[in-house]
């Protein structure tokens, strides 16, 4: 594999030494597998066949809970005949002898593990120029390189089995460096604030409910509360509002002012003086809109993968998860809706930043005249595994809908309670109030 550029064809990026200093390291001082390559590098990982052998034998010796080093890893490069293709022990002992030093091991993997994913995104840069050669429609090619695109990303997210020692250090490690920061993005609803901590980063939250209870208000109410109280970036994506239906809706919720009348342009000297001062805390607040009729999960992770990296990025708000399009060759809608929802998953991962999803309830909520459950959760059991927490909203009775009251029901919370809310919806202010928790279940 070359790179063709203007200066003529450059070879891959390769890192050899560091990886014989890696391996070396590794020799040396058998814990370092656990610390710096076990479930983060693999012997595809590396560009020399001897060094994909020796560390294929390291990842045998470690499964068999056996103490890395010399003696072992050359016993297991004996057992299975691979010794001379190294070119004998006097390899491994090169190995060790080279080590410029063991306490950089965490950089030499991390060397080796920048290499190679640019490898891997070289040979993706590949196929997308044969897609572009050989694809009649401009559409399909354009759909099928962001999903090459997207697996090279998904990748840098697979884990092996990690020792508790070594993730307890990362914890320790990750609690060290937020400090005072543990609380996530806070929702403006203090009654679930106080419940969930804040929305956390790498989280795919879910708010989910029949038409008309104000899904994408409760959504819009955490960007607004995001954005303008904590300055947090926010990323909304909608796909059943245009861009100036969005913006009418955060004017009117910050403005206080009925989104009906906004629209008819009947407002008194007032109401225009609360327009123009909502307008201007607006400009001021991070919040980027995309509007479009059709996305992929591979358009919403390169749309926010770039803001992210031009503007920062702290949330991600889909408005809804039922009309994101999928590849189009999965057997059923169910399949469809289910991979999406890991996709989504994922990219809550890699851009560790809290993801919401909105998302529709089955009829059959309206069919049994009860409480939501997860099994509610639209065209897919998938969604209840992958979401971290999952808010429905729902009304009990007609005093419900005669005093504008929504339940909120915190139905999953993968690191903590459960509990119920009661809130006020001003569906013509697009304003939800805390009217405090109804009942808590652990």
């Amino acid at each position: 594999m070359t790179v063709q550029t203007d200066r003529g064809v450059k070879p891959p990026p390769e890192k050899p030494e560091a990886e014989a200093s890696l391996l070396g390291a590794m020799l040396m001082d058998g814990a370092l597998y656990n610390e710096v390559a076990r479930g983060r590098l693999g012997p595809a990982d590396l560009s020399r066949e001897q060094h994909r052998i020796v560390l294929a034998a390291i990842a045998r010796v470690a499964e068999r809970s056996e103490q890395v080093g010399f003696a072992n890893v050359q016993s297991d490069l004996v057992a299975h005949a691979e010794l001379d293709a190294i070119g004998g022990s006097q390899f491994l002992v090169g190995l060790m002898q080279n080590v410029p030093t063991v306490a950089h091991a965490s950089s030499y993997a991390a060397i080796v593990e920048r290499t190679a994913l640019l490898r891997r995104l070289i040979g993706v840069a590949n196929e997308i120029a044969r897609l572009a050669l050989t694809r009649e429609e401009s559409a399909a090619a354009v759909s099928d390189a962001q999903e090459l695109l997207f697996a090279v990303s998904e990748s840098t997210l697979h884990r092996d089995i990690v020792p508790l020692d070594v993730a307890l250090r990362r914890y320790a490690e990750q609690i060290d460096a937020r400090g005072d920061m543990r609380l996530g993005i806070r929702t403006g609803i203090e009654s679930v604030d106080k419940k969930t901590g804040g929305l956390q980063a790498s989280d795919l939250i879910l708010i989910a409910g029949r038409p008309g209870l104000g899904k994408t208000s409760l959504a819009l109410n955490v960007v607004e509360h995001a954005a303008v109280v904590q300055r947090k970036t926010c990323a909304f994506f909608s796909m059943e509002m245009s861009e100036m239906q969005v913006v009418q809706r955060l004017v009117s919720m910050l403005a206080e002012i009925d989104g009906n009348r906004m629209r008819r342009g009947r407002l008194s000297t007032q109401e225009f003086t609360a327009i123009s001062a909502a307008s201007s805390e607006l400009q001021q607040a991070p919040i980027f809109v995309e509007e479009s009729s059709r996305l992929t999960v591979t358009d919403i992770l390169a749309k926010s993968r770039r803001l992210q990296a031009e503007r920062g990025l702290d949330l991600v708000v889909i408005d809804y998860l039922q009309l994101i399009e999928g590849v189009g060759n999965e057997e059923s809608r169910v399949l469809e809706v289910a991979r999406i929802s890991r996709a989504l998953k994922a990219i809550a991962r890699e851009l560790e930043v809290p993801v919401i999803a909105i998302s529709q309830l089955s009829r059959q909520i309206e069919q049994r005249g009860t409480e939501p459950m997860l099994s509610d959760l639209r065209e897919s059991g998938a969604l209840e595994a992958d979401a971290d927490l999952v808010l429905f909203l729902w009304q009990k009775d007609r005093k419900d809908r005669e005093e504008s009251v929504v339940r909120l029901k915190l139905a999953k919370h993968r690191n903590g309670p459960t509990g119920d809310f009661d809130l006020h919806f001003q569906s013509d202010l697009t304003r939800f109030r805390d009217l405090g928790e109804t009942r808590e279940v652990v």
